[in-house]
């Protein structure tokens, strides 16, 4: 691949990682209804891990697990993005934003389960 169409693809990824950090917290409150806002509105000022007793929200109670989701989007995202063959800019960008619900949602759903949040 040349310098040329890595640099474009490149440029395809970065507002998709963008999106994916920028969008993360209200990402969590639609998982968990847990109070994460916007970072430009408060981020975890009201995530109920703020308040004393459960239930404490996952992502934020494990922040670790949390980062690991984001991480993991980023890394999907750019083997899309990058991954040889035929597949138009469009598709990859495509493909590339639904990485982001896909796994930082699988995780949060499993994180729930297996902290109990929803019991």
């Amino acid at each position: 691949m040349n310098l040329r169409k890595l640099a474009i693809r490149a440029a395809v990824l970065a507002p998709l990682a963008a999106v994916a950090a920028t969008f993360f917290l209200n990402f969590c409150h639609l998982i968990y209804d847990c109070g994460c806002m916007s970072l430009w509105n408060g981020a975890t000022q009201f995530c109920n891990i703020e308040t004393a007793g459960p239930p404490d929200c996952p992502f934020c109670a494990q922040p670790n697990v949390a980062y690991g989701a984001l991480f993991g989007t980023f890394v999907v995202q750019g083997v899309v993005v990058f991954a040889p063959g035929a597949l138009g800019l469009g598709v990859r960008a495509l493909l590339g934003l639904a990485a982001f619900p896909l796994v930082v949602g699988a995780t949060g759903v499993v994180l729930g389960l297996l902290t109990g949040y929803w019991t």
